[in-house]
Order: C-alpha cells, then structure tokens, then sequence
C-alpha cells in the first residue's frame, strides 16, 4: 500500500493496545538518508522549564489596560493577584522508532509500546525539511520541487518524491508528478541531486513510482 506523508502528519498519537490517545500530535517523519527506511515519528511536548521562577506581571498595569479599552475587553473582570504570574516553557522533541508504528486511521496514528528517545538521530533526515527543496539531475536538470513523500507502508520505506513544477511541469503543463527514490543521491542544504537516469522516470500516476 502506498500513501504520503501527509497521511501521517499532524494526526493524533495513540496506543494501539490501550486504545488511550495523547496529546501529541505527529510533527515530523525521520528517514535513514542511505536506504530510504523509516526511522521515527517525532512529536513535540511543551513542559514548565526546571529552575525558572515565575514571572510576575503587576495587575494594577494590567487593570490600567483594561479599563482605558487596551488589551483586555471592556467586561473582562480585574486582573488578581492569582492571575499575574506566567510560566516559562521548554519544548522537548521525543523520537518513537517507526517499527512501533502499527496502524494509520483517519485522525489518529496507532503506536505500541513506550520506547522513544530525545537525542537527535544523526542519520536521519527530516520529511519537513524536504519539502519545496530543488531536484536537480547531476547534469544540472531541474525535476522540481519536493510536495511530498511516497511510502510503501508494507516495507515502511519512501520509495518516491511528489515533485511539483520543473521538467515535467514544462514539458507537459501539469504539476505533482512523481519520481522514484533509487541510487544514492546527494541531500545537500538546498538541494537534492540525483542521477541522470531519474529524468526519464517521471511518472503520472503514484501507484507507477515502484515499477
């Protein structure tokens, strides 16, 4: 089966054997940048800084606001006491191995288990950061620009890119088409070489990017 990472990004977590959801939603999908496979899931949980007090924000200045028709609505009540302080933030990024990975829903990602980590796999490169980054040939062919991923969920492995505008786009006036993900290609800042050969393998249709 082939889908496309925005059928993964954005969706809600959930633990397949429990049937519990979190409050974490997919914010980006990891690649290993030689083979194609799927690395991870990452997801993004916004926590109370350790060792940062409280900032205290006067509520006679913010009462000053309100009632001369600032900030705050005419009958929002006075700011108190209990009201005027604000927390510090940090956000931790969390990895979960795509092996745990088990089932793609309509809004929801199933996962099992609670392996995860928070160092940054050095390997593996982020689908977010692919996306409208240049696809060149290494004789210097515009292809496009990334739209997306193709993944063959029964593998776990991207096996294709959803190109938009480039080669294709002026040969034959359409967009979105697609290229198979094969070789050894050079992932620089800005752009995405690969060989040759690559130009003649566009295709229209998604389900023809293995073939």
């Amino acid at each position: 089966m082939l889908i496309v990472g925005k059928d993964l990004l954005d969706k809600t977590i959930g633990y397949k054997d429990s049937g519990d959801l979190t409050d974490h939603t997919v914010e980006d999908i990891l690649l290993e940048k030689d083979t194609y496979v799927l690395d991870y899931i990452l997801y993004v949980e916004k926590r109370p800084s350790e060792g940062n007090e409280k900032q205290r924000v006067e509520p006679s200045m913010m009462n000053v606001v309100g009632s001369t028709g600032g900030q705050t609505a005419m009958n929002t009540p006075p700011v108190t006491s209990d009201d005027s302080f604000t927390k510090d933030y940090r956000e931790d990024i969390f990895y979960v191995p795509f092996s745990h990975v088990e089932e793609i829903l309509n809004d929801k990602v199933l996962i099992t288990g609670i392996d995860q980590q928070l160092h940054d796999p050095v390997e593996s490169i982020a689908v977010t950061g692919l996306i409208d980054r240049k696809v060149k040939t290494a004789s210097g062919d515009s292809l496009g620009k990334v739209k997306d991923i193709v993944i063959d969920w029964d593998i776990k492995r991207v096996v294709g890119l959803s190109l938009a505008e480039g080669f294709w786009a002026r040969m034959m006036s359409e967009e979105n088409k697609y290229m198979p993900l094969e070789g050894t290609m050079d992932w620089t800042v800005d752009e995405i070489i690969v060989s040759n050969h690559l130009k003649d393998r566009l295709v229209e249709d998604v389900q023809n990017v293995r073939m």
